[in-house]
């Protein structure tokens, strides 16, 4: 078969894998070998056999009690770039699966990785403070192959916050998020931990509608960090 560039190659090849019930994953890639065409392998994700470790304190294998889904399956493929363009083909060195396919592939990781524009939309929702659940049936529901899992969810979330967080404690990270959005903020800390004891923060717009209307002023009793349950008039 013959595809228009290496990113249809893989596309192609790791689809019709997961719609027979197999991952197929990336075994080698050359592409900057002197007097070569650009190859690629593709193998199952079950192939090879696993490799013990070995421990760098004692020397010696470890011994555990795990199991591996690696069973050596000779399934490859061999994918060339031809020399007159950018068009690629691909060659099947070996058909066959040495286990029976998977019946459902939610669990597997490879499997179950989101692609870069689903990042984006989980990065969007998350934003908008949209739950993990809801996240998921949105990713589900716009890809009916998608097989992400919750964890996956809570993993590139968690990602996410890192990335932004950039090492910050959390307080930091809520420092400079009030700074970058223009918040008027005031803390109070204790004199020998140095450790902030009250916060408090507005933003500049909501003081203006309480000067423009100063005798009405409204609070959410039933926001859930009230955790306290307090009336309204201790809140205030």
């Amino acid at each position: 078969m013959v595809f228009n560039s290496r990113a249809e190659l893989i596309e192609w090849t790791r689809a019709t894998g997961k719609r027979f019930g197999f991952v197929i994953v990336i075994r080698k890639l050359e592409v900057n070998v002197s007097r070569r065409k650009p190859r690629i392998r593709f193998a199952c994700e079950r192939s090879d056999t696993y490799k013990h470790k070995i421990s760098e304190c004692q020397g010696k294998k470890r011994s555990r009690a795990t199991g591996t889904k690696k069973c050596n399956c000779p399934f490859l493929l061999k994918g060339k770039k031809l020399a007159s363009d950018d068009k690629w083909v691909l060659k099947v060195i070996n058909g066959q699966h040495n286990h029976p396919a998977a019946q459902h592939l939610e669990g597997h990781s490879f499997a179950g990785r989101l692609t870069k524009e689903e990042v984006n939309m989980l990065i969007d929702m998350s934003k908008s403070e949209v739950k993990q659940k809801n996240i998921l049936h949105t990713l589900q529901n716009r890809d009916i192959h998608n097989v992400s899992t919750m964890k996956t969810i809570y993993n590139a979330r968690y990602k996410y916050k890192v990335v932004e967080q950039a090492g910050r404690s959390q307080i930091q990270h809520l420092m400079s998020k009030l700074n970058e959005h223009n918040y008027i903020e005031w803390h109070r800390s204790h004199e020998d931990t140095d450790c902030i004891t009250d916060l408090f923060w507005v933003h500049r717009s909501t003081i203006e509608l309480l000067r423009a209307f100063p005798r009405v002023l409204i609070m959410d009793c039933t926001y859930k960090t009230n955790k306290q349950c307090w009336p309204r008039s201790l809140c205030l």
